[in-house]
């Protein structure tokens, strides 16, 4: 499923879910991400919905970013019937899910990047680098410790991998890609094009790269 376009505004409210989705029930839970996100177009505030599925055709862990203009218009999709309703589906077809409020959306991990006072980097610039973190991430505690934990059952290992994988963005990987990329985040197109041109072709490259590496791993 191709995520939808990036604005250049920043998010005022994000829900972070990891789903871990058996192969056998991927074509079926892309068509249900697929009625989730027409259905949720319908609700005040919502800007977008980006959907990171693991490489190839295999199982795994499918991470979604919902975006709204604000705390109170996300609640309200979290707290709605419609919502009740999906979720009740993928339950019973696919299990449990880890759910992860972001107030402010990613600004917070990036309030260090802003180009002047009272500014943000683009939302489609920090969500480029929460990708570039979070893809990664996800992957390799999919590998190890994820290979040794599936017989603990879903609920444990999934605990155990969400901890993990939260505990690295939050004191280990996005303090360094904060570093990292915080000239790129700052950079104006019309004053630095070769930085800021530059800067996103290598986030491009990086993850594709990445992408080819795991796909070697995995298969």
């Amino acid at each position: 499923m191709a995520p939808a376009m990036l604005d250049m505004r920043v998010s005022g409210a994000s829900a972070i879910i990891v789903h871990h989705v058996p192969a056998a029930h991927r074509d079926w839970f892309m068509g249900w991400q697929a009625e989730v996100t027409a259905e949720i177009q319908g609700f005040p505030g919502y800007r977008r919905t980006d959907v990171y599925p693991p490489p190839g055709d295999q199982g795994g862990d499918f991470v979604a970013a919902l975006h709204f203009e604000d705390e109170a218009s996300l609640q309200a999709w979290l707290d709605s019937p419609k919502r009740a309703r999906r979720v009740a589906q993928l339950r019973e077809k696919t299990g449990e899910f880890d759910l992860r409020l972001v107030p402010g959306g990613f600004a917070p991990w990036f309030s260090d990047c802003a180009a002047g006072p009272g500014q943000a980097p683009p939302a489609w610039k920090t969500a480029l680098v929460v990708l570039l973190g979070l893809y990664p991430t996800v992957m390799l505690l999919s590998l190890f410790p994820g290979a040794y934990t599936q017989g603990l059952g879903l609920a444990v290992a999934m605990l155990i991998g969400n901890a993990l994988s939260v505990a690295a963005l939050q004191w280990g990987v996005m303090p360094v890609l904060n570093v990292v990329s915080a000239p790129w985040l700052k950079a104006d197109p019309a004053k630095s094009p070769w930085l800021a041109h530059g800067g996103l072709a290598v986030v491009l490259a990086l993850l594709a790269g990445l992408c080819w590496l795991f796909r070697q791993v995995t298969g």
